[in-house]
């Protein structure tokens, strides 16, 4: 199955831990993942947070790209948090590929 990486991030005053706002949707968000995810074949791999800054992980497998967008913002990821949207290719697929690539330096 095809796997996605989001990285997520957002200013301090848009944190979970201070701002009540975000708190509620962060966990409205979370709680929702699993089930809503389910609905489209969408999995959580990998969920942590990166600390100190204001940055989060996560790691999805998925049948498209698609899913996982359309699931993060039903979910509503999107309310409190900035994301970067990664399709992943594991490092040994990637080496297979690159051996055909021609080089453009020495």
């Amino acid at each position: 199955m095809p796997q996605y990486a989001v990285i997520g991030t957002h200013p301090a005053n848009g944190c979970p831990m201070n701002s009540k706002g975000a708190r509620e949707s962060a966990l409205r968000a979370y709680d929702s993942i699993e089930k809503e995810g389910g609905k489209k074949r969408v999995k959580l791999v990998l969920n942590i947070h990166l600390d100190p800054a204001h940055k989060a992980f996560m790691l999805f497998e998925a049948p498209t790209a698609e899913s996982v967008r359309d699931c993060l913002m039903e979910c509503g990821f999107a309310g409190f948090l900035d994301m970067d949207f990664h399709l992943v290719t594991p490092i040994s697929e990637l080496l297979k590929s690159t051996s055909d690539l021609p080089t453009i330096y020495p």
